[in-house]
């Protein structure tokens, strides 16, 4: 039997966005659950490896280079020996340097040691949305690169812009990816862990009620989907659509796949024979719209066999 492939988070951002603010978030909600932690500063010494460490132990420091460049190497060693650990990781999180482009480290996923245990779950990319003076010249380029990656793009700091700017930061980035404002880079733990954790412990009360932003729901049953209409839609799901995971399975030889979409990009990935065992179920999370959810549905059940 195959083990089943980890799921990689890439968190990506200019210097002082707030990424580690992110992971430092998550990881303080984040109990019993296997997951590692990759950190990267290009300086000589790993500030936010030794910030991450006082919440968690599985934390792994490369530093003193860009892990898209001169440490990738170290990069590409250091998820092999991830991949291979027993038991085996939930999920494995990059924080990449604010100098990284995170397009290369997706691209080292696709190493041949690495594709079959580790798979790219999404891209984040944290924006500060406040900083008063704009990059200019290759700063600013490496930003845009970073956004362009990204899968959800975080505009953070929006407490301290008024309406209209935040309007106009929304428009600057919503080219690409699905934007979403934060206040001291407070997300739903479903977006950057892909699923709800019953471990999880509640938010605190700083940041954004994303009860008042956001919709989750689930659907568990034990039908069957066509390939081809499911297949179509998900490439003509809408934007409000944030994430959709869960394991379904397929009409003909009731094939158990994970599907997953995040940011308009969608997986299906066989599901291996322990995982194949479980309940079919989707897990939604949406922009708070009763009319989305409600088409959502349609869709959903017009691909079901």
């Amino acid at each position: 039997m195959n083990a089943a492939s980890i799921p990689v988070t890439v968190v990506a951002g200019f210097l002082g966005a707030g990424k580690t603010t992110l992971l430092r978030n998550l990881l303080e909600r984040c109990e019993g659950r296997r997951l590692a932690v990759i950190v990267n500063d290009f300086g000589e010494l790993n500030i936010d490896a030794g910030m991450i460490a006082e919440q968690t132990e599985a934390v792994y420091s490369l530093e003193n280079g860009c892990i898209c460049c001169s440490v990738q190497d170290d990069l590409l060693a250091q998820l092999e020996r991830l991949a291979n650990m027993h038991p085996p990781l939930e999920q494995v999180v990059i924080e990449c340097s604010g100098v990284s482009d995170p397009q290369r480290i997706v691209q080292t996923l696709g190493y041949p040691k690495l594709r079959r245990r580790l798979h790219l779950d999404a891209v984040l990319t944290v924006v500060d949305a406040a900083r008063r003076e704009p990059l200019e010249g290759e700063y600013a380029r490496l930003e845009r690169m970073q956004a362009a990656a990204a899968d959800l793009l975080l505009l953070n700091k929006c407490d301290l812009l008024d309406a209209d700017e935040r309007a106009s930061q929304r428009e600057r980035f919503a080219r690409g990816a699905r934007v979403l404002e934060t206040i001291q880079a407070q997300i739903p733990d479903e977006l950057l862990l892909g699923e709800p954790s019953r471990k999880l412990r509640p938010h605190g009360q700083e940041g954004i009620d994303h009860g008042d932003l956001f919709d989750s729901w689930s659907w568990q049953g034990d039908s069957t989907f066509d390939g081809a209409r499911l297949k179509h839609w998900l490439e003509a799901l809408p934007r409000g659509l944030l994430r959709l995971k869960g394991l379904i399975r397929l009409a003909g030889q009731g094939e158990a796949v994970w599907l997953q979409y995040v940011g308009g990009r969608y997986q299906l990935r066989p599901a291996t024979a322990a995982e194949a065992a479980q309940d079919s179920r989707l897990v939604f999370i949406a922009e708070k719209d009763a009319g989305l959810r409600a088409d959502l549905e349609a869709g959903l059940h017009r691909c079901i066999s």
